[in-house]
Parts: C-alpha cells; sequence; structure tokens
C-alpha cells in the first residue's frame, strides 16, 4: 500500500469518527447583545434588563425581562452575548428557557448563562468579571424589542 494511500485512509477514518461522535463547529454568531457596564448599588444584585443587539449592521434596543445579575456591592462588569440561529430579527421576541432550568439550587447562577427559544435561536450572556453571576428569576425569561421608556 503506498504511502499517499494511507494518508487518504487514516484522514477518512478520522473524518467518519468526527462525524458519527457529533463533533461539529458551533454555528456561526447571528448577532450581539451589549448591555451598559453594570456596577452593583448593593449585594442584593439587580435586574439585567435594558440591551442593544447589532444584527446585520443594525442596533435594535432589546429588554430582557426574568434576568438579573448579582455579586458584591461596587463590583463593575460589562455583560455582552452572542445571539445563535438568528435568521431574521423578529425571531429574537418571545421566552427563552435557561439551559440550567433543571439544576440544582447551588448552580442556578454563573458568569455564563445560556438561553434558547422554540424558534432555534439560543443565547450566550456572559461578564467580563468572574465575581458577577447572571441567572434567571424563573425557567422563562421574555425578550422583547424596545426601550421599556
Amino acid at each position: 500500500m503506498s504511502r499517499t494511500h494511507s494518508i487518504t485512509r487514516l484522514t477518512g477514518a478520522a473524518l467518519a469518527l468526527l462525524i458519527g461522535t457529533g463533533v461539529y463547529a458551533a454555528p456561526p454568531v447571528a448577532g450581539l447583545l451589549a448591555f451598559a457596564p453594570v456596577q452593583l448599588q448593593d449585594s442584593g444584585g439587580g435586574p439585567l434588563e435594558q440591551g442593544v443587539l447589532t444584527y446585520q449592521g443594525k442596533g435594535y434596543d432589546v429588554q430582557l425581562n426574568g434576568i438579573g445579575v448579582g455579586g458584591a456591592k461596587g463590583v463593575k462588569a460589562n455583560v455582552t452575548g452572542e445571539v445563535y440561529g438568528l435568521n431574521q430579527v423578529t425571531d429574537l421576541e418571545g421566552p427563552f428557557v435557561t439551559e440550567l432550568a433543571d439544576a440544582p439550587p447551588n448552580e442556578v447562577s454563573s458568569d455564563d448563562l445560556w438561553l434558547y427559544s422554540e424558534r432555534g435561536v439560543s443565547i450566550r450572556l456572559h461578564t467580563d468579571n468572574p465575581q458577577i453571576t447572571i441567572a434567571s428569576g424563573s425557567d422563562t425569561v421574555i425578550v422583547q424589542f424596545g426601550s421599556g421608556d
């Protein structure tokens, strides 16, 4: 067997193994979420409500109802997010469930939180400060357009 033939067979076998085990690249980011910098006024935390979605070069005001941030008084952080599976901007509105909805109480919050909608849209929220936690107040988070003013 020639060396080239052996390499071709090994490459094919490795590719088949990757496909068979479900390993694949993450979907591309469709949009980005940014929130005003968070500075906690007390140790009770506060809501993370107003943000801006950047999608196809345009900015959209969005509200997330049901997300909170917590940490020590005076702690500052930036909260950002990536939106996946967004085919049109209107697919972002509606209910989302958290990845940790059925997790034990001691695992409900972190500095990284995933949200999923029935429309196939997912959102990953995270902070630049591990002292800040992001958590949902219930199993469902509502996303809608507008500034809420």
